[in-house]
């Protein structure tokens, strides 16, 4: 007994490649993408403008302890105010026991508006006192009170530097003396006058010193 079996009831097995070509792909995957890349970088511009926001409120210097703690501005120093009053005061009764135009009630008066004077730029260019009424000087590099201690500071170094390079150069200039401990005693004025004129130029002169090598002496 044999079994025929119809060609047509045969199913011919599909192909792996067109069962993945038919299967849909997903859109909801897709559009899941998309909306995920188009807010990163509005999330990322949002947390940037906040990390900026923030650390400029954290740099910024709060008003009430911008400055020294302690100290108040001499023109709001009551302390200040008082010390100003107290030392006009001594001056003009000192100025009562002198006839107007005397030679003594002429300096009294200039020491009256020199004291005026002195108590005025205090204010003016921003100095703190203490509790006592005194300015004090601010050395902690704040560029607000370069004025203060800097800018004095370099003056003194100029003129200190001023007085030894002169000095010096007088010295070198008589060593050639034959009695030149003589001239250390009993001063050359015309050749220490030109020296002196000269030695405002002393930063410069002293530079083209150490280019040359003339600075320090050669047996030291």
């Amino acid at each position: 007994m044999s079994l025929t079996i119809p060609t047509n009831l045969v199913l011919n097995p599909r192909s792996n490649k067109s069962l993945t070509q038919s299967v849909p792909k997903s859109s909801a995957r897709f559009v899941c993408s998309d909306d995920k890349s188009s807010s990163t970088p509005q999330s990322m511009k949002a947390f940037s403008a906040a990390v900026a926001l923030s650390s400029i409120l954290l740099s910024a210097p709060m008003p009430a302890v911008a400055d020294i703690s302690g100290l108040t501005p001499c023109k709001d120093s009551k302390q200040f105010a008082k010390r100003e009053k107290q030392q006009i005061k001594k001056l003009e009764s000192s100025l009562k026991l002198y006839a107007p135009e005397s030679a003594p009630a002429l300096a009294l008066n200039a020491q009256i508006e020199k004291t005026k004077r002195r108590f005025d730029n205090y204010g003016k260019y921003g100095l703190l006192c203490g509790s006592d009424g005194l300015p004090h000087l601010i050395v902690n590099g704040d560029q607000r009170h370069w004025g203060e201690f800097i800018t004095p500071g370099i003056l003194f170094l100029y003129i200190a530097g001023w007085i030894g390079w002169v000095g010096r150069s007088y010295l070198i200039a008589i060593s050639g003396e034959k009695k030149p401990a003589m001239k250390e005693i009993i001063i050359d004025v015309p050749l220490a006058s030109r020296i002196i004129f000269r030695g405002f130029i002393w930063p410069v002169a002293a530079y083209r010193e150490f280019l040359n090598g003339d600075l320090i002496a050669k047996d030291v």
